[in-house]
């Protein structure tokens, strides 16, 4: 659901595969600096993880996913249902943790809780029956066969997740990858640890296996480790469009299985019969939640010319009203997450004004704070020459386009590369349908935003440079099992009729078989 590594944030001048790119203050002699980003404070410290300690926990998840993956689907899902009971039991604990590392407000630290729940509940409940041995028809000809479908482990599950959403990120394929009988090697962002560790304790806790899930803690060198592996047999990883592709690269050497969940510019169409109050509401809440920093957040809105003035005079009205700071109870936004990403956000502002954008509403970082505070920004009169048009933001910004028509909002909508969410808001739910099928998008919500996410039996993933594979749904689930189809002979008869030889007789049936099953 987000970008881990913004593709414009510099790096070293090695090509590494990383959840994201860190600054050197980071990293200190062989330690890592886990940071408030909220008061610039510094938490704790932690060792990175070195080669041979993520040998030896790769071989601690051997030998215990060897038990769990001997276990039925549904005790499994038992399990997991108890972990999810106490998550739910230290939610207050887990929750400032996640704030404390990340900036964010005290709601977007519920929401943090309330979405890996409801993905736990829905995987214990659906996972018995998506990983189900299912019967198949033989078709026309193999009626002396019987045959099935069959659901396995791969084994070893590395997952690379990232810093906006560091529990539900991590725990959304933790979750699907120990439903399919897999152990997993989890490497968490750098800005991110904590969370990650704090989960896999409540985990442990809560029941699951000891060793079955592991944590390696670092940088863009033990994310690539995690990748190269010979003991990992499936990546997943959410993160950005750049270090998606090296990752893509690196399994497709090693035939290795890959889910890739990227980021998104994603689009929101305001046709002109359009609620304009829900639609408004809709794109300041898609638009700002979490600061912006979420890969299916609203970026771009297409809106036709006869309503375009009153929404964005609405648009604007309420972005003026939605407060951030470091009140994290009674603020809207917190802070952003990373100096690199605060710095990103504020240089796509500063070329939208330079090419002569409207910056009709904030556009500037809060005076006086430790932290990166970026006003709620609406930007009028863009362009698609401007970053703001054409690069993942990833930051509480708005940039609003008027369009002629529903035909020019969906063209500019796939004008990307990018194909992750898109919203269309009109009271014409025959034309909206018709349109979602002509944007390229993993997933469409109409007259709505986001809300397809926390619709945990719905598949989430995105097309083109936005990725590839799902997770959520049963075929999320599925994606981290192994597909075995079984095919076997019912009767014990002492040959086919195709094996060896063939008589002229055999060839003279087929022939007949083959005018009268398909002629």
């Amino acid at each position: 659901m987000t970008m881990s590594e913004r593709e414009t944030i510099p790096s070293s001048e090695r090509a590494s595969i990383s959840s994201q790119t860190a600054g050197p203050s980071l990293f200190e002699n062989g330690l890592l600096r886990c940071i408030n980003p909220a008061t610039q404070e510094t938490i704790t410290k932690l060792n990175i993880s070195t080669e041979q300690e993520i040998r030896e926990k790769t071989d601690s998840l051997k030998e215990a996913q060897e038990e769990w993956g001997a276990l039925p689907p549904r005790a499994r899902a038992k399990i997991l249902k108890k972990a999810r009971k106490h998550l739910v039991e230290r939610m207050d604990e887990v929750m400032e943790v996640i704030i404390d590392e990340t900036g964010k407000t005290e709601f977007d630290g519920i929401i943090e809780i309330l979405t890996t729940a409801e993905i736990m509940r829905f995987v214990s409940s659906a996972g018995p029956r998506a990983l189900a041995s299912e019967k198949r028809s033989m078709g026309l000809i193999m009626k002396t066969k019987r045959g099935s479908v069959q659901y396995l482990a791969f084994g070893i599950v590395g997952v690379i997740s990232p810093w906006n959403y560091p529990l539900i990120l991590a725990a959304s394929p933790v979750v699907q990858a120990l439903m399919g009988g897999n152990g997993v090697l989890l490497k968490p962002s750098e800005y991110t640890p904590l969370s990650a560790l704090k989960m896999k304790e409540v985990f442990d806790e809560g029941g699951l296996p000891s060793g079955l899930l592991q944590v390696v803690i670092g940088g863009g060198d033990v994310g690539e480790a995690v990748v190269s592996s010979p003991d990992t047999d499936l990546i997943c990883f959410i993160g950005s469009v750049k270090v998606g592709k090296q990752i893509g690269i690196a399994c497709a050497e090693q035939m290795k299985p890959v889910i890739l969940e990227l980021g998104g510019k994603d689009p929101l169409i305001v046709l002109a019969d359009a609620n304009i109050e829900r639609a408004a509401r809709a794109a300041v809440w898609g638009g700002f939640h979490n600061a912006g920093q979420t890969c299916i957040s609203v970026e771009r809105v297409y809106v036709e010319e006869p309503v375009a003035d009153q929404f964005i005079e609405r648009v604007s009205q309420l972005a003026r009203e939605t407060e951030v700071g470091a009140q994290r109870s009674v603020c809207d936004l917190g802070s952003m997450t990373t100096d690199p990403q605060a710095a990103k956000v504020l240089a796509q502002i500063s070329d939208a004004r330079k090419r002569g954008a409207n910056i009709v509403v904030g556009g500037r970082e809060l005076p006086h704070s430790e932290g990166h505070f970026i006003q709620p920004t609406v930007v009028v009169d863009v362009d698609e020459t401007m970053e703001i048009m054409n690069r993942e933001t990833f930051g509480p910004v708005i940039a609003i386009s008027k369009v002629k028509d529903a035909d020019e909002a969906v063209a500019k909508s796939n004008s990307l590369t990018y194909g992750l969410n898109a919203s269309i808001f009109t009271q014409d739910l025959k034309k909206a349908r018709r349109l979602s099928r002509h944007i390229q998008a993993g997933s469409i919500c109409i007259n709505d935003v986001e809300s397809n996410y926390l619709c945990v039996s719905l598949p989430f993933g995105g097309t083109g440079s936005s990725g590839r594979g799902r997770l959520q749904g049963i075929e999320g689930i599925r994606a981290f099992a192994q597909v075995q189809a079984v095919c076997e002979d019912r009767f014990g008869l002492k040959r086919e009729l195709w094996w060896f030889p063939v008589s002229d007789g055999i060839k003279k049936l087929f022939r007949t078989l083959i005018k009268v099953l398909y002629g």
